[in-house]
């Protein structure tokens, strides 16, 4: 279909062609790779957008914790769970 916008090129690899499956085999679709994969792509953007709202949230508060004294963190504890095999 003819449109005002430019177009992107994609290569359909098999990593592409089975993402495209799974996602068709979840949800039943039955969109046109194409108009699947710019579905796709902008609701991907949109939850990638909202995971790092998330993780800020998360540091945010975790630091707020720390902050507040009541957070008990034991880093000696940490360092020996981290710590290679001897």
């Amino acid at each position: 279909m003819p449109s005002k916008h430019p177009r992107i090129a994609v290569t359909a690899d098999p990593e592409l062609g089975e993402a495209l499956a799974r996602v068709r085999a979840a949800t039943g679709t039955h969109e046109p790779d194409a108009t699947l994969l710019r579905r796709l792509a902008v609701e991907g953007a949109e939850a990638e957008i909202e995971a790092g709202r998330s993780r800020r949230a998360a540091a945010e508060s975790l630091f707020e914790a720390m902050d507040s004294d009541h957070f008990d963190l034991d880093l000696a504890a940490i360092d020996l769970l981290n710590a290679p095999p001897s």
